[in-house]
């Protein structure tokens, strides 16, 4: 009896069009996902990219020195005489004419309001201060106003001159009133792709609501991901009190 012997030609035949099938398929899918991936992973970089420009568009010089103050009196306030200067350049531990507006004088997270008194400042400390004051100068700080008189002008050793960067809350308010005036060029300096839209927000450091400041034209979608970072920084307000907030951007 002669047996046949079945072929194996058609079975080979079977899997290598299932291979085929099966890498086509893998490169369709790589296809559709690829581009997906990418536009995602670009705007994460969109996000950190414009987290930073925000908190870059934020921050200004400041100059800072330290006062000390010792044997202070009875009066309310103390007399930093002859502080200010009109000298160019002004002389090391005076403080520009031009610049007294823009002043904070603080002392363990207190704010002292102050006054002028010819090329003095009478700085409202409370009777029998002892300690060490520190003076902020920047075109971002409003003077705490004050009305004092009395105080015996001392003195007092001024140094330690240093000067450095600082987020201040009226640049974030300036962002944010840019924001609602001309959208498109705020997006165009913070170098924001086209096609690319963002939220900004500034929460105080309980997160509660409503947010400090809200830059929010639109609601983000929900047909599509929203890229979301929160980031906690310290700034100074208006009267160089120091803050802690949190930074909250959204991009789609």
């Amino acid at each position: 009896m002669i047996k046949k012997i079945a072929s194996k030609k058609g079975s080979h035949v079977g899997v290598v069009v299932s291979f085929v099938v099966f890498v086509t398929f893998l490169i369709f899918l790589y296809t559709i996902i690829q581009p997906a991936t990418a536009r995602e992973r670009d705007k994460s970089y969109v996000l950190d990219y414009l987290t930073l420009n925000i908190i870059g568009n934020s921050t200004g010089d400041i100059t800072t020195m330290i006062a000390n103050v010792q044997d202070a009196d009875d009066k309310d306030c103390i007399n930093l005489q002859n502080i200010l200067s009109t000298d160019e350049p002004t002389p090391e531990g005076k403080i520009p004419e031009l610049m007294f507006e823009h002043l904070s004088f603080t002392s363990n997270g207190e704010n002292f309001p102050y006054e002028r008194s010819g090329q003095g400042i009478l700085v409202q400390t409370g009777a029998w201060f002892d300690g060490v004051v520190t003076i902020t100068m920047s075109e971002d700080i409003t003077k705490l106003e004050a009305s004092v008189e009395g105080c015996n002008p001392h003195p007092y050793t001024v140094g330690y001159i240093k000067t450095f960067s600082e987020i201040f809350e009226t640049k974030m308010y300036e962002l944010n009133e840019s924001y609602y005036t001309d959208y498109e060029a705020l997006k165009i300096a913070l170098g924001i792709p086209s096609g690319t839209e963002f939220n900004f927000y500034i929460y105080d450091s309980m997160r509660s609501e409503p947010p400090i400041i809200k830059a929010e034209n639109y609601e983000p979608p929900t047909d599509r991901s929203v890229f979301v970072q929160e980031t906690p920084i310290q700034y100074l307000d208006e009267n160089g009190n120091r803050m802690f907030r949190f930074l909250k951007v959204e991009v789609w």
